[in-house]
């Protein structure tokens, strides 16, 4: 059974011209001794070039999460940097052992679907990073898992325990808007030198509060666990020695970038403006939102299909009015995802840059570091928020003002409408090999769905470790469920 892996959709007509990478016959067995679960399937590429190779573990259509699926040996890759970990294709079957009852013990898995997934190596289109928070705040450590299978954003999962990041591939934009506000142009062209991990939605309440505790006040129950932290200064995430990173000590003491690096070793950061720009706008220009639906300047014609509307959160859309200003957040991913699989790049909340403000220039640039400041005052964020109208829900839009309301941006100040995106950069990329990254194709395949019987129709029955009709994928003792493929 072959389906299509979920791909950029602004890049799939691109896609098509490209080699593709084929995973099939997938199959599995599981050992009623160890509960090690074997998977098999045969794996294939155009051009016969290795695959990162990623395993996903769904019941009832929903993903258990990536970082409860982790330990795995065989024909499964590890990280894109790890290149001894790469598939190579060919006729012989690949194998892939997970030790279910190792990640998993005491969990029965009811009507469960294994999905095994490649991507050709030269570009990394549609991988995504996954950060597991759920040992608090207080862990010293976060593992770090890679998948080339979509999130489930609506599981709870998603926005609480699991940090998603998106791979960007490098390319080069257009950045700014020659008809926006005065501090949006002029227009220049912008190339990003290396790929880069994108946070898939801002950082939530939730997530926040595993890493470092809530700025947003206590919330026992989870009510507000999925809704995007805010009122937490830039100085809070990052300290204030950007771009000298002086004060990003790597320690459980050091601000909220500062732990995240101490805790999975990676480089994570805010974006810079660049990055947020170039990763909103999901290969679309300024006259552009970042499903390719045009740009409206104000909310008088906001509305379902229009503008912002289906992607993001703003005054036409959150509830706000001048009598009601505040707490008009909402949750996130409700909206639609952006071309690149992004979501509330819109509204809802402003997203803090790295940058120091200053203005645009007209010269070409490459990695710039925000406007060529090195210093200021104020530091800039991004995307609008749920107070802003339609000419801040955009891709261009840079909020500086040193003011009292909720769109100030000194540093050490914190705002009830702004909060935060991460990123982490590569050493992988060429910007010079083809417009916005786009190489290949990436395909998935699954068992098919597994049907579930109670233990007790199997009565007397006794099991071994060969292969069997019956396989079951249960961690538990003794077993409590029977999965059957169709």
């Amino acid at each position: 059974m072959k389906t299509t892996c979920a791909m950029l959709g602004a890049l799939t007509a691109a896609f098509a011209a490209h080699a593709t990478v084929t995973v099939s016959d997938v199959t599995f067995t599981q050992d009623a001794a160890t509960h090690d679960v074997k998977v098999t399937y045969d794996l294939a590429t155009s051009d016969n070039e290795p695959a990162f190779v990623s395993l996903d573990v769904l019941t009832n259509g929903v993903s258990v999460g990536a970082t409860r699926v982790k330990t795995l040996s065989g024909d499964v890759s590890t990280t894109p940097a790890d290149i001894a970990s790469l598939v190579a294709p060919g006729t012989g079957r690949k194998s892939i052992v997970w030790k279910a009852r190792a990640d998993l013990p005491g969990v029965g898995i009811d009507n469960a679907t294994f999905r095994v997934t490649a991507i050709a190596t030269n570009h990394f289109e549609g991988l995504y990073m996954v950060v597991d928070l759920s040992r608090g705040r207080t862990s010293s450590y976060y593992p770090v898992q890679y998948t080339a299978c979509k999130p489930d954003t609506n599981s709870p999962a998603f926005y609480t325990t699991e940090l998603w990041l998106r791979r960007v591939p490098a390319g080069t934009f257009t950045m700014g808007y020659s008809g926006g506000k005065s501090d949006a142009k002029p227009e220049h062209s912008v190339t990003l030198t290396k790929d880069f991990y994108c946070g898939v939605v801002p950082v939530t309440r939730g997530q926040h509060a595993l890493i470092q505790g809530s700025p947003n006040g206590a919330d026992p129950d989870g009510t507000y666990a999925r809704y995007p932290v805010s009122n937490i200064s830039y100085n809070a995430l990052r300290g204030s020695g950007w771009p000298e990173d002086t004060d990003v000590e790597e320690s459980n003491s050091a601000p909220t970038i500062g732990r995240l690096r101490y805790r999975t070793g990676l480089m994570f950061d805010l974006p810079t403006e660049a990055q947020w720009e170039y990763a909103c706008r999901a290969g679309h220009s300024g006259s552009e939102l970042n499903d390719g639906t045009a740009y409206e300047s104000t909310d008088k014609n906001i509305r379902p299909g229009v503008g912002y509307y289906d992607l993001g959160w703003g005054q036409a859309n959150s509830g706000y009015s001048s009598a009601s200003p505040d707490n008009h957040q909402h949750p996130v991913a409700l909206k639609k995802p952006s071309d690149w699989d992004f979501y509330d790049f819109y509204g809802n909340v402003l997203e803090w840059c790295r940058d120091w403000y200053g203005p645009y220039s007209s010269n070409n640039q490459t990695n710039p570091s925000g406007a060529g400041s090195e210093s200021g005052t104020l530091r800039v964020s991004r995307g609008g928020n749920y107070r802003l109208n339609a000419s801040a829900l955009n891709s261009f839009y840079r909020r500086h003002e040193d003011n009292n309301n909720n769109g100030g941006n000194q540093p050490e100040t914190a705002y009830v409408a702004t909060g935060y995106r991460l990123v982490v950069e590569t050493e992988e990329g060429d910007a010079a090999a083809t417009a916005h990254g786009a190489k290949r194709g990436s395909h998935d395949s699954t068992v098919g769905r597994l049907e579930t019987r109670p233990a007790a129709t199997l009565a007397g029955r006794r099991f071994g470790s060969e292969a069997l009709a019956d396989s079951y994928i249960d961690t538990a003792a003794p077993l409590s469920f029977v999965l059957v493929v169709r």
